[in-house]
């Protein structure tokens, strides 16, 4: 059986264009085909620049293109656009220049023997390009570093101290890794960066300036965790809807159930690209703007997508995107204003609640006035 699928596929030659656009397919697939299968396809309509078994990135998801079309259908539905697994680095087309990744690997290189370095440069590329950071740090010692150093302390526990040293560098090291859980589809690579990253931080938890960085933190941002809050499985008692607003979310790495309570209280979801995006809390360890800086992204996102406010899972992570926002301003060089609820106010919200005190909102340092001009209260 054939099934049909729409795609929007990259081209650019850094020899003749100024600026990427993207050529537009109808395809037909069969259960067994693979993206590579789709890039044949398009290929033999109008040739362009890709390689066998590359690695790509499909909407928000990077991949080895042997995967196949009906687990990326599954994922991100029949409507997909193929970029380079790095924009930034194209050469022509889905071809990308990998001069930044291999030099990185020099970090390790002699720990690794050469097949080993031949063997990791396959195995890891698809994670380091695929790493948010690198939109903010393109000097960040890559994921690809880690889950070799991850590696290597596992085969030889007694090199774990010299190549934690390595790693912890205050402009470009590991505290600068952001989560690659809804990145890539092979969950393991994060939960073997996240155990490195528990070794770095035991590593240096002796340090007087590591410990004052992390007081101060806590004690002035409160936001080192954004873990989801434990959420209920009942939905609210709806008495007040919000039919006409448009609500975006940010749901952070983890799951959440914004999206449909946003549904639910029958206002238009705005989707935003970042809405799962990690917020690199371990940089607030050497640099207490970086956070600043994915985070302005995230609500310039959904001002530009004209959302009334945006809705997040709890109120820590309420707290840090209102509380911080002159400092994401500055960063991002202009005005954000974005009013942000958390899930527990925006339950209160639905169930009637019209006391800006009970709500909370009287502490907001971005005014929650929308709800006034649309009579909410």
């Amino acid at each position: 059986m054939k099934n049909e699928i729409f795609i929007e596929l990259f081209r650019f030659n850094a020899q003749t264009d100024y600026l990427p656009y993207y050529k537009k397919h109808t395809l037909h697939y069969s259960e067994n085909d693979t993206v590579n299968d789709l890039l044949v396809q398009m290929n033999e309509v109008e040739a362009f620049g890709f390689d066998e078994n590359c690695n790509i990135k499909v909407n928000i998801t990077y991949i080895n293109t042997r995967t196949l079309v009906s687990e990326l259908v599954a994922k991100h539905g029949n409507e997909i656009r193929i970029d380079p697994i790095s924009e930034f680095r194209a050469r022509k087309d889905l071809q990308i220049d990998r001069n930044d990744f291999i030099q990185k690997l020099s970090l390790l290189e002699k720990y690794l023997e050469a097949g080993d370095n031949i063997a990791y440069r396959k195995s890891t590329e698809l994670a380091y390009y695929a790493s948010n950071t690198l939109n903010y740090n393109r000097d960040y010692i890559g994921d690809h570093v880690l889950i070799i150093a991850a590696d290597l302390i596992e085969k030889d526990f007694t090199l774990k101290n010299e190549i934690l040293e390595l790693l912890i560098n205050e402009e470009n090291g590991i505290w600068y890794h952001t989560s690659l859980e809804n990145r890539i589809l092979d969950s393991s690579v994060e939960e073997k960066i996240q155990k490195l990253i528990y070794m770095a931080l035991r590593h240096i938890k002796p340090r007087s300036k590591m410990e004052k960085c992390l007081a101060r933190f806590f004690k002035e941002e409160d936001a080192v965790s954004f873990e989801a809050s434990e959420q209920s499985t009942t939905g609210p008692s709806i008495v007040q809807l919000f039919t006409d607003f448009n609500i975006a979310s940010y749901d952070g790495v983890k799951e959440s159930n914004l999206k449909a309570l946003i549904n639910d209280a029958r206002a238009t979801y705005i989707e935003i690209p970042s809405r799962k995006e990690d917020l690199a809390s371990n940089s607030a360890l050497i640099d207490g703007s970086f956070s600043y800086k994915i985070a302005g992204d995230i609500l310039m996102q959904a001002k530009d997508s004209n959302a009334d406010f945006i809705l997040v899972k709890n109120e820590k992570t309420k707290e840090f995107f209102d509380k911080n926002q002159d400092k994401m301003e500055k960063l991002a060089g202009r005005e954000l204003g974005l009013s942000v609820v958390s899930h527990d106010q925006f339950v209160q919200l639905l169930e009637g609640e019209k006391d800006r005190t009970k709500l909370g909102f009287n502490t907001h340092m971005v005014e929650v006035s929308f709800l006034s001009n649309k009579r909410v209260f």
